[in-house]
Parts: structure tokens; sequence; C-alpha cells
């Protein structure tokens, strides 16, 4: 069984960062698009073929929060007079509710209305 095609490439990470990824950085790239591509199937059964043109900014979104976040899975690191606070508590690799509602389905409109009974005893 091949794995699912990935939703964004490392074309697409690159070209929305003014900083020029090293090999490494492009490698760990690739990896990020490939789990957060699978954490979006998981999360969004009902992604739609093809996918919305919002998935590759979700994901490169991700990834650029992912590779700045310290490597070693450290909430904050300091260096000299310089210091840094991941924005998630083990930083690392996630989507939020907000970007997981851009690749939902829009919710049908107008908005299903109806009348419902409680039964009592």
């Amino acid at each position: 069984m091949s794995a699912p095609i990935p939703l964004a490439t490392v074309a697409d990470v690159q070209a929305r960062t003014e900083v020029q990824l090293t090999p490494e950085q492009q490698a760990r790239a690739a990896v990020f698009i490939g789990d957060a591509s699978a954490i979006i199937r998981v999360r969004v059964p009902d992604l739609s073929d093809p996918p919305p043109a919002t998935t590759p900014g979700v994901i490169v979104t991700a990834v650029l929060r992912a590779l700045a976040s310290p490597a070693d899975g450290n909430k904050s690191e300091t260096t000299g007079s310089h210091s840094r606070v991941a924005a998630h508590e083990g930083g690392g690799l996630y989507l939020t509710n907000d970007e997981l509602d851009l690749l939902r389905p829009p919710m049908p409109l107008p908005l299903p209305r109806g009348a419902f009974s409680i039964w009592t005893i």
C-alpha cells in the first residue's frame, strides 16, 4: 500500500518564506508535510477531491510553525539576550481549529431550520 499523495510540497513552503531553507530544513519540511497531510485526512474525513485551494497555505503555516519550534522539543530556549517560547505546548506540528475549518466543506445555505418535539411521559 503506497502512502497518500502529500497535500503540499516543499516548494510551497519555500515560496511562503523569505528564508532560504537548508537541505536539512527541506528534508524536515517534507516529513512535516506528510504528517500534516495525514492529520488533515483524519481530522477532515470529508475533505473534497481535489482539496480546497486553502490546503497548501494551511499546511505551510503548520510546517513553518513546526520548523520554528526547537527541534529537541523544548518549550523555550535562550541564547545570549535572545529567547523564544514555543506557541504550543510541546511545540512541533499541529493544526488549529480555525485552520481545519478552512479545509472543511462549507455549511449549506440557508442553514437548515426546523421544528422539533420533546416527548414527555
